[in-house]
């Protein structure tokens, strides 16, 4: 599958990115199936507004930012994330609107708050870091 085609077909998408992930992201184990599918749609999303800021500026979209974008990614566990993002978690009141507010609760606001930072599942959560890094 050509990098162009990302998104076009979600299973083969999927199986894409799973190679990808196997090969900028050595560090951690193989993703699965059910996973990549639902993180295909994320990063077609954010490839797909990198894009725009391409076009805009007159630029062409390479493999090396479609790798990238990849690159400078996180795929986290709830736990990874209540870790890295501690401090801003309990920036969030544990009572808002006089209901105390679950783990899940909190860490949808800090979502909301932080556009680089997308649930995928139940227990899994993209961050893309280092952002400015693919905009070189």
């Amino acid at each position: 599958m050509d990098f162009n085609q990302f998104g076009d077909n979600l299973e083969d998408s999927a199986n894409f990115l799973i190679e990808k992930l196997m090969q900028l992201h050595p560090w951690d184990d193989e993703w699965k199936y059910n996973i990549a599918v639902k993180l295909v749609p994320i990063y077609k999303e954010v490839i797909d507004e990198f894009k725009e800021y391409l076009v805009f500026n007159e630029l062409e979209f390479t493999e090396e930012n479609f790798d990238n974008i990849i690159k400078f990614s996180s795929i986290l566990t709830k736990d990874q994330l209540q870790l890295l993002f501690m401090g801003d978690l309990s920036d969030i009141p544990l009572i808002y609107d006089g209901k105390y507010l679950s783990d899940d609760e909190r860490i949808d606001l800090l979502i909301e708050y932080k556009n680089r930072l997308k649930k995928v599942d139940s227990n899994i959560y993209l961050f893309f870091n280092h952002v400015e890094n693919y905009l070189d």
